[in-house]
C-alpha cells in the first residue's frame, strides 16, 4: 500500500469513496431524499477537481496497486467552530473503504497527514465527527484526539450533531 497526494486522475474514485462512506455514516435508518440531494451535489467531478485545485487544501490517498482504499483531506484555513486558543487546520475528511477498515489505513493516513501538518509548523489539528459514529469516535480517542466540545451540520434543515474533536502534535 502506498499513501500519495491525489492527483486529477484520481478524481472519479474519490467521488465514488465519498459517496459510499458518507452514505454508510449518516444513512443509519436508509437513505433520504436530502441525504441523496447531498451526495449528488456535493460529491461531483467538478467539486473535487476544486479541492485538489486549492492551495488551502490537501488530499492524501491510500491504494494499493491502483485500487483506491481511502483518503484524508486537510482543510488548512478553516475556523473550529469551537474556540480554541491555537490556529490549527481541520481534518476536513478521513474516509475508508468499510470492507478495509481495522487494516491501519486511516492510521496510517493520519500519521501522514501529520507530517504534512508539522512540515508546515502547525502543532495542533481538529476534526468533527457525527455523533452517532461511534467507530469513528472510538479511532479518533485511540489516536490521541480529545472532544472539544459539539457543532451541527446542517442540511435541508435539519441539524445533525457532530463532536469536535483535538489533537496536540507532537
Amino acid at each position: 500500500m502506498q499513501i500519495r497526494r491525489a492527483n486529477t486522475k484520481d478524481i472519479y474514485n474519490i467521488a465514488v469513496l465519498k459517496q459510499q462512506v458518507w452514505i454508510a455514516t449518516y444513512a443509519e435508518e436508509g437513505i433520504r431524499t436530502e441525504f441523496s440531494k447531498y451526495v449528488m451535489s456535493e460529491f461531483t467531478y467538478e467539486n473535487i477537481k476544486k479541492t485538489l485545485e486549492d492551495k488551502s487544501r490537501v488530499m492524501l490517498i491510500a491504494e494499493t496497486e491502483s485500487h483506491l482504499l481511502g483518503c484524508i483531506e486537510i482543510a488548512l484555513n478553516e475556523k473550529c467552530p469551537v474556540e480554541i486558543e491555537i490556529d490549527c487546520p481541520e481534518i476536513a475528511v478521513l474516509y475508508v473503504l468499510e470492507r478495509f477498515k481495522g487494516k491501519g489505513i486511516g492510521r496510517m493516513l493520519l500519521e501522514k497527514s501529520f507530517e504534512h501538518m508539522q512540515s508546515l509548523n502547525y502543532k495542533a489539528a481538529w476534526l468533527t465527527v457525527y455523533h452517532k459514529n461511534f467507530s469513528a469516535l472510538e479511532f479518533y480517542q485511540k489516536n490521541q484526539f480529545k472532544t472539544i466540545g459539539s457543532t451541527n451540520f446542517v442540511m435541508d434543515g435539519n441539524k445533525y450533531e457532530n463532536k469536535v474533536l483535538l489533537r496536540i502534535l507532537d
